[in-house]
């Protein structure tokens, strides 16, 4: 089993195993979908699957969240290919993610998060040649809101500053994010 597996599972248990435990500190599901564009040509969308950890509320402020989450980027979205910098995908790319998410009671559904994402590229191309594989580590800032009663969607904007490490070459790209995640 893979780490991020073992990692999972060790939460899953100790959930399960302790009932004091998982009142006190709640597990949520998160999903997410968003599209990423950089400064640098960089162009995918991204589903995130994983899970976030209550961790306290604060008496009059956010409640916290540390959360982790599985990243996939297809070869291709809709219409358009993925891109990392100047290159298209040749395989998905896959990552995780793992940030701290605040969560504000008032006013209402407004949220911000800080996390770390690590990206592997396994196959990218230029034109019609195969050049290897590529992986990007991302610092990224996010704010997230709610609109409408009841509660439909949860908005993401992301602001990213993101380090590629191409097969030729080393880029530093801004990207902007935008999506949707799961209510928590």
């Amino acid at each position: 089993m893979s780490l991020p597996k073992h990692f999972f599972l060790l939460l899953f248990l100790i959930s399960v195993s302790y009932p004091i435990l998982g009142a006190s500190f709640p597990i949520l599901p998160e999903v997410q979908v968003y599209h990423t564009v950089g400064s640098r040509g960089s162009t995918y969308s991204t589903g995130a699957l994983g899970l976030s950890l209550h961790l306290y509320d604060e008496p009059a402020g956010p409640g916290r969240y540390l959360h982790f989450l599985a990243l996939s980027i297809p070869e291709k979205t809709v219409a358009w290919k993925s891109r990392v910098g100047d290159l298209f995908l040749s395989k998905n790319g896959t990552g995780f993610e793992i940030g701290v998410h605040d969560q504000w009671v008032t006013p209402s559904g407004k949220g911000a998060t800080l996390s770390l994402r690590k990206i592997q590229w396994p196959k990218v191309r230029q034109a019609d040649s195969d050049l290897g594989k590529a992986t990007s580590d991302i610092f990224h800032m996010g704010w997230s809101w709610i609109t409408g009663t009841p509660i439909i969607t949860v908005w993401l904007m992301g602001l990213d500053i993101a380090t590629m490490y191409l097969p030729h070459d080393r880029k530093l790209e801004m990207q902007l994010a935008l999506g949707m995640r799961t209510v928590f």
